[in-house]
Order: structure tokens, then C-alpha cells, then sequence
């Protein structure tokens, strides 16, 4: 186990569990047909991409090959995801029925962030 990993672990757990209760909250809200109200979610939506960014950083290459694929792929997500958020573009999607789909991609990230909790977690 390489020492930047063991350093950034106190911090990857920190920032999961910011991650875990935004996820509970959007999942919870997109399950009722609901949105984050948009003033916190541009924050959510940068730190999101941030959080990625770290992680991807900090310990990508010690996850299983699985989860660097998922993690790399949520990266890019985010990216795009939070240009498109900022720019109002998303706005145009945003009715009950598609918020119910994304309150279950909301619950498949909590799930992938606890997964991401359970291995760093020694």
C-alpha cells in the first residue's frame, strides 16, 4: 500500500460522506419527481466534479480494475455534467417523471460511493 494512499484516506473519507448525504438527499428528492433547488445545486454539482477529480487523484489505481472503470466514468459524467448544469441546459429535462430516473442514477452513485467507503476503510 503506497503512502499517498494511507495520507489520503482520512480525506477520501471525509469527502464520501459529503457525497453519501448529497446522494441520499438527490435520490430521496428525484424518487418524489423533486430536484435539488438550483442555487445549492450548483455547488453540489462543482463539488461533485471535484470530488471525482480527487478521488481519481488520490487513489484510482488502488481500487479493483471494476471500480477504476466506474470512478473514471463517473469522473467524465461529472465533468459534462456540471458544464451542462451551469449552463441551464439540463432545466429542459427537468419534469417528474424524468427526476424519478434520476433519483435511481442518484442511488446507483450512493451505492458506488459506499463501495468506494468500504475500500478505503482498512
Amino acid at each position: 500500500m503506497n503512502s499517498i494512499y494511507v495520507l489520503s484516506r482520512p480525506i477520501i473519507l471525509i469527502t464520501s460522506a459529503l457525497m453519501v448525504i448529497i446522494h441520499v438527499a438527490g435520490a430521496y428528492l428525484g424518487f418524489r419527481g423533486l430536484a435539488i433547488p438550483r442555487g445549492v445545486g450548483v455547488y453540489v454539482s462543482i463539488y461533485e466534479s471535484l470530488y471525482y477529480i480527487l478521488l481519481s487523484a488520490l487513489i484510482l489505481f488502488t481500487l479493483p480494475t471494476w471500480l477504476t472503470a466506474l470512478t473514471i466514468t463517473m469522473l467524465i459524467t461529472h465533468i459534462i455534467g456540471a458544464y451542462a448544469y451551469l449552463k441551464g441546459y439540463l432545466s429542459n429535462y427537468a419534469n417528474p417523471k424524468t427526476l424519478r430516473y434520476y433519483g435511481i442514477y442518484e442511488f446507483f452513485e450512493l451505492t458506488l460511493i459506499l463501495i468506494i467507503i468500504m475500500y478505503v476503510i482498512p
